[in-house]
């Protein structure tokens, strides 16, 4: 790399620059330097507010067992996601040209920051896949899930999941190195170079394994897991308008079928915008200059992104579709505003709630009445 002035060698070259080369540039500000930092913030709320609600002792009592098993896998899913939003969001600070002018957090961090998000989207997508084979053994075969679903065998899988994204990914932790470019005048860059991991057949090698664990076989199941999920789902709707059933199996059948609705629009979801970013990844493979194209960057770019809008917005999914799930949230605004905005002042009207599962009920805030002090107005009911 020649010296002087790098940090803004693209103003210097800016006459030569071809049309592809711009609309990257385009591309990579909008989405880099607005969109991606936009999303993971709202990611990261999102998913901070879903392990709040889904680790709340009143959400966790209104589900069966195997329900409660779903909400740990609800739970992971959110972990992982929020891990990826908090990494993909540092990466909006690199330098497009890759250089920085001192040693520091953000120069270590993008030498590794492709082996955290990787770890974390690998995470996420065997967490789903797994998920939905659990479903799809629920669903399409509900007495032999009651011997093979449990809820330490689910803690444990989830474990698993987690050391095998961790272990899998240590090779790419090597796959940038940091070259030390001195100048004229005593000034010194620091150039972050792409390096094959160990020899090139082993990195060759590597990547075609990341392409089958990474992104087929979880295609696969998740394709075939949510095909029998909808039609599992239709045939228990079919069923129960024919034959009717009792009033608590209808809560519960209706619980069933809310949780695999939420995961199969998880999974479409991840086939939408998940999918491309990993498959136009694996085109790398059959020609290896591509990466160097600025059309193929261009395309890397808005898939990356498609793939952090997946990360970040199933809080929405949660609340369109949970109703649990948003009486849950409800109920810890109420209590936050209550302990931690003291000039509201709350009467609260408890009244009874029923529980998916029947046979009791549990103690609720139905209403409220929000008054300020030294204010005759009367908030409206929530």
């Amino acid at each position: 790399m020649p010296c002087g002035n790098i940090s803004n060698m693209s103003d210097s070259i800016d006459q030569n620059k071809t049309l592809e080369v711009r609309v990257y540039e385009q591309i990579y500000h909008i989405f880099y330097h607005f969109g991606l930092p936009m999303i993971c913030v709202f990611g990261f709320l999102g998913n901070v507010l879903n392990l709040a609600v889904l680790n709340q002792k009143r959400l966790q009592t209104s589900l069966m067992k195997m329900e409660q098993a779903a909400s740990i896998y609800l739970i992971a899913l959110a972990s992982s996601d929020l891990l990826f939003c908090i990494s993909a969001f540092m990466t909006t600070f690199v330098p497009l040209e890759m250089v920085f002018e001192k040693k520091g957090f953000l120069l270590y961090y993008t030498q590794n920051c492709a082996a955290v998000i990787n770890i974390f989207i690998m995470t996420s997508t065997w967490v789903t896949v797994v998920f939905a084979v659990e479903r799809y053994v629920a669903i399409c075969h509900p007495l032999k899930s009651r011997y093979m679903l449990s809820m330490k065998g689910t803690r444990l899988t989830i474990g698993l999941i987690y050391l095998f994204s961790v272990l899998f990914n240590i090779p790419v932790f090597w796959r940038y190195t940091i070259q030390t470019v001195e100048c004229p005048g005593n000034v010194t860059y620091f150039r972050l170079d792409q390096q094959i991991i160990f020899s090139d057949t082993f990195d060759q090698a590597y990547r075609g394994v990341w392409a089958i664990f990474g992104n087929l076989l979880p295609l696969v199941i998740l394709v075939y897991a949510n095909v029998c999920l909808v039609r599992g789902i239709r045939k228990s709707t079919v069923l129960r308008r024919q034959y009717g059933g009792y009033k608590d199996g209808k809560h519960v059948k209706e619980s069933n079928n809310k949780i695999t609705l939420t995961l199969i629009i998880i999974v479409i979801l991840f086939l939408t915008l998940v999918a491309p970013s990993e498959l136009i990844k694996q085109v790398v493979l059959l020609d290896s200059t591509l990466q160097f194209s600025h059309a193929y960057m261009s395309v890397e770019v808005i898939t990356n992104f498609m793939q952090s809008v997946n990360f970040s917005i199933n809080f929405i999914l949660y609340c369109i579709i949970n109703r649990s799930f948003r009486r849950t949230m409800k109920h810890m605004v109420l209590k936050f505003v209550k302990n931690y905005l003291p000039f509201f002042r709350f009467n609260y009207e408890p009244g009874e709630v029923s529980i998916p599962r029947g046979g009791g009920s549990f103690r609720s805030y139905r209403s409220v009445n929000l008054k300020f002090p030294n204010d005759s107005c009367e908030g409206s009911r929530v």
